[in-house]
C-alpha cells in the first residue's frame, strides 16, 4: 500500500507541475499577443494620424493666397451665386451661424416660413442682408443667391477657417467650396472698366465628363437650323434654369359710371 501511495503522489505533483509549467506558457503567449496587438494598434493609429495630416494639409489654403483672394472679392460690387439650396445651407451656416433651406431671405419673418424668427434671427453671427428678392428658388432645389462683395469675403474666411476642421468630411467640402469661389475671383481684372462682372454668374454644380453623357436616340432636342437654333441639327435647345416669377400686377384705376358722378362702376 505504501508503494500504491507513494506512486499517487507523484503522478499528482507530476501533473501539477505539467499544469504549472502549461499555465506558465499559456500566460507567456497571452502577454506576447497582447503585445503584438498593441503594436498592431499603435501602428494603425500612426498610419491614421499620417494620413490625417495629409488630408488637413491638403485642405489648407495659404494665408497668402488667401490674402490675395481677399483682396479681390473685396472689390466685387456683387454676383450671382447659382447652387443647390443645400449648399448655400452649409455656406451661410459657416459664415453667417444660422440657415435654414427653404429661407427666401434673412431678414425676419413674423410666420418664420421665408425668413427666420425673432430667435433664429439672433443667432447670426454676421448680417447676411439678404432681403426678399435677393434669392431666387428654381426646380430641383436650385436657387440664385445674389451675393455682395461684402457677403463674398466673410464666406471666403469662414470657409479657409473651415477647411483647418479635424472632421476632414468638413474640410473637403469647404476646400472644394473654397476654391470655387476662388476660382471666380481669380479671373478678377481690378483695371478693367467697372459694370463688365455685375452680377455676373457663378455656379456651383459639378457635372460629369462628356464622355460619360450620352444623348437620347435621335439626338434629341431641336432639329431646325435658323436664328432660334444657330447651333444646327441634333442639338438640344438650352432651358433656362430659372423661371421668371411675374411681377405684381399695380391694382387697375375703377372707372366712375359715365352717366352719373356717384360711387365707381364694379
Amino acid at each position: 500500500m505504501f508503494k500504491t501511495f507513494k506512486a499517487v503522489k507523484t503522478s499528482i505533483r507530476t501533473s501539477f507541475k505539467t499544469f504549472a509549467e502549461q499555465y506558465a506558457k499559456n500566460q507567456q503567449l497571452k502577454r506576447e499577443l497582447l503585445a503584438q496587438r498593441g503594436e498592431q494598434e499603435r501602428r494603425w493609429r500612426e498610419e491614421d494620424r499620417t494620413v490625417l495630416r495629409a488630408a488637413l494639409a491638403a485642405n489648407r489654403v495659404a494665408l497668402d493666397q488667401h490674402n490675395s483672394t481677399l483682396r479681390r472679392a473685396a472689390g466685387v460690387s456683387y454676383l450671382t451665386l447659382r447652387c443647390h439650396e443645400d449648399t448655400w445651407t452649409f455656406l451661410a451656416r459657416t459664415a453667417f451661424g444660422v440657415w435654414e433651406p427653404g429661407w427666401t431671405q434673412s431678414t425676419r419673418d413674423p410666420y418664420d416660413r421665408v425668413g427666420p424668427g425673432a430667435t433664429k434671427a439672433a443667432h447670426f453671427t454676421a448680417d447676411p442682408n439678404l432681403p426678399p428678392g435677393r434669392i431666387t428658388k428654381a426646380d430641383a432645389g436650385m436657387q440664385d443667391v445674389l451675393v455682395s462683395g461684402h457677403n463674398l469675403v466673410l464666406l471666403l474666411d469662414a470657409l479657409r477657417e473651415s477647411t483647418a476642421s479635424e472632421a476632414t468630411a468638413n474640410g473637403a467640402r469647404s476646400k472644394t467650396l473654397y476654391d470655387r469661389l476662388a476660382a471666380f475671383t481669380a479671373k478678377l481684372d481690378p483695371t478693367a472698366p467697372p459694370g463688365r462682372t455685375t452680377g455676373i454668374l457663378c455656379r456651383i454644380d459639378d457635372s460629369l465628363h462628356t464622355q460619360y453623357v450620352t444623348r437620347p436616340p435621335g439626338g434629341g432636342g431641336a432639329t431646325r437650323t435658323g436664328p432660334d437654333n444657330p447651333t444646327g441639327p441634333g442639338r438640344p435647345t438650352t432651358t433656362p434654369l430659372l423661371r421668371k416669377v411675374p411681377s405684381p400686377t399695380t391694382p387697375t384705376t375703377r372707372r366712375r359710371h359715365p352717366e352719373r358722378t356717384g360711387s365707381p362702376a364694379q
